[in-house]
């Protein structure tokens, strides 16, 4: 003869089955993600691209600071020369946004160009070691 608690006791270890299986899968897929993250961040690194291509990372970080430089310097004011006044939305910036667009622009354009000659620097010693 069962008893009443039977189907209880049995669902009770049926449910603790699923929180086990469930335990066991999302450690898996912790174990998965982290797999998955340092395979990404191996791929994707940002030294392992410059040096594999390391005249080009210097030549694209000097056409940024170049385009970054010409960006900022065409907010000046028109020359003397008859120009119209062109009307940007650089206008409407007041003059303490403008010096300071331009200071953090230059700085950007100065570590950059910092950045990029020191791994020159570094990538002929070791060329030449």
């Amino acid at each position: 003869m069962t008893t009443t608690n039977e189907p209880l006791f049995g669902i009770q270890l049926r449910i603790e089955e699923l929180q086990n299986t469930i335990a066991e899968k999302e450690e898996q897929i912790k174990t998965r993600a982290r797999i998955l993250k340092e395979e990404l961040q191996e791929e994707i690194s940002p030294t392992k691209f410059i040096r594999q291509h390391p005249f080009e990372t210097i030549g694209t970080s000097f056409l940024a600071g170049l385009l970054i430089t010409t960006a900022l310097r065409s907010h000046k004011s028109p020359s003397a020369q008859g120009e119209r006044p062109r009307t940007t939305t650089s206008q409407f910036i007041p003059t303490q946004g403008k010096t300071a667009l331009t200071t953090i622009g230059l700085e950007v354009l100065r570590s950059v160009k910092d950045l990029g000659f020191t791994y020159l620097q570094r990538y002929l010693d070791n060329k030449i070691k």
